[in-house]
């Protein structure tokens, strides 16, 4: 008798290669859970509805140190819920908004990026209309904040304010644009800034231009141009650690990453294992949704989460247990706006925001989330013999159901077992079937007894060759 021993999962979701030429260690399906430090299945926490909005009378989804913030053309709307502060941002023609393209924090206050019923764009600092802008520049749709200014991407130009002044991009001490389109085609239309390194990353759809600014715009300088790479989804790029920057480009999610030796950016394939299940989801989405991508750090493990309407692609990376893995959360709504906020991600979708895990102490976990995990199809090394399976251990937390597949042809399954709990001490889970591969699916149906969430950790796999691994 022999086994199979997939013994961890550090490879996550992987969708380069067919179901039967790929390796254990990854996974085909990976839903509402992701990989954790110890190179194992975990399932997710709850995304948990904490507070419900006046009808239609809000846009836009930020936060300070110490608020979340919504957004809205008038004075504020009766019904706010406490925990949840409000900011008038008015356009000078009276439109309505409909967009809150941006935000970010200047001394503790808000500028915000927003779009209006007309089409035009306005730039607000503390909910107040910015004004001073250099002749032939107009307000910009992304702002970042670096080194005691506030940049904002407006059409070709890079803008930015004078030093410690969030309102002057005019007269000031340090104020000024960039013809960015001047240095690099393909810049016409700006969509994004990121901070990288000491430089800063400025996007337009299929160009990136790595900048060095200083407060004296004097010493502004190009550095590198990446040319058919960049992104329209001006919120979907955002900085991760210290020396990388995320972005959804239209062949997937990218990076740009330092090359240790000679210090140069080049655009990297991060997000390869899930190329096709992005190119796929774009495809499903109009041109607004697509564009209204949007990136997080969730603060707890630092995991990458990338939102494209109504799923969550979440990157788990631990270098110090070789952990590069990518899984998917199925929130069971649209996303319109997400940020992180006090030790939480929250989550608005039309006039509801959700908090993942709650907004208590720990995280809470709910029965209800079905994580799933599928195992590729596994042959023991003999792909063309067929060999006989006659069970399956498992070492877990909590309730999972088990599913058996015996042709990566049809991909039907039959269940096979409720296991409660690791079942290596106890007699093997029967699986009979007689085939050249053989693809497991789990399902996870309870917490763990403590309450928390359910785990899968390794599986072993019986059949009647020799001793192998997988």
């Amino acid at each position: 008798m022999g086994k199979i021993w997939v013994k961890e999962f550090t490879g996550g979701l992987d969708a380069r290669r067919l179901e039967e030429t790929t390796a254990g260690g990854v996974l085909i399906l990976a839903r509402d859970g992701h990989i954790n430090r110890g190179g194992e299945f975990e399932q997710r926490a709850a995304f948990k509805k904490v507070y419900m909005l006046p009808a239609g009378a809000t846009k836009g989804l930020a936060a300070t140190a110490d608020s979340l913030y919504v957004f809205g053309p008038s004075a504020a709307p009766a019904g706010m819920p406490s925990g949840v502060a409000y900011q008038q941002i008015a356009a000078p023609d009276s439109a309505d908004l409909t967009k809150v393209l941006s935000a970010t924090l200047f001394e503790g206050k808000l500028f915000v990026a927003a779009r209006y019923a007309d089409g035009d764009v306005f730039n607000f600092f503390n909910g107040a209309q910015v004004t001073a802008l250099k002749a032939g520049t107009t307000p910009g749709v992304f702002a970042l904040t670096v080194k005691q200014k506030v940049y904002v991407a407006s059409g070709a130009n890079l803008l930015f304010s004078a030093i410690a002044n969030a309102t002057d991009f005019d007269t000031g001490t340090g104020a000024g644009f960039i013809d960015m389109s001047t240095q690099a085609r393909g810049s016409e239309q700006l969509t994004s800034l990121a901070a990288y390194q000491q430089y800063i990353a400025v996007f337009a759809g299929r160009t990136i231009q790595i900048e060095f600014v200083d407060p004296d715009p004097a010493n502004n300088r190009q550095v590198q141009v990446l040319n058919n790479t960049g992104t329209l989804a001006s919120r979907s790029v955002i900085q991760f650690g210290d020396n990388d920057v995320y972005y959804l480009d239209r062949s997937g999610i990218r990076s740009l990453r330092a090359r240790q030796t000679i210090n140069i950016a080049v655009s990297s394939d991060t997000g390869n294992p899930i190329d096709d299940l992005i190119i796929a989801k774009l495809k499903t989405l109009t041109e607004a949704e697509r564009s209204n991508a949007i990136s997080v750090i969730e603060p707890d493990d630092g995991r990458l989460w990338v939102a494209l309407k109504d799923e969550i692609y979440v990157f788990s990376f631990f270098t110090g247990s070789k952990v590069s893995a990518w899984t998917t959360y199925s929130p069971g709504f649209n996303i319109d706006d997400m940020v992180e906020f006090d030790g939480r991600i929250y989550l608005r979708s039309g006039d509801d925001i959700y908090a993942y895990g709650g907004i208590g102490d720990t995280l809470e976990y709910d029965d209800s989330v079905e994580a799933e995990a599928w195992l590729p199809f596994l042959d023991a090394n003999e792909p063309t013999q067929k060999k006989r399976f006659d069970g399956v251990d498992a070492a877990c937390r909590g309730t999972w159901e088990i599913r058996a597949s015996f042709d990566p042809q049809n991909g039907a399954s039959d269940k096979a077992a409720t296991i409660v709990n690791t079942t290596y001490g106890e007699d093997r889970i029967p699986i009979v079937g007689e085939a050249t591969h053989i693809g497991l699916r789990f399902k996870a149906k309870g917490r763990a007894a403590d309450g928390g969430p359910a785990v899968l950790g390794s599986v072993v796999i019986h059949h009647d060759m020799s001793d192998d691994e997988d």
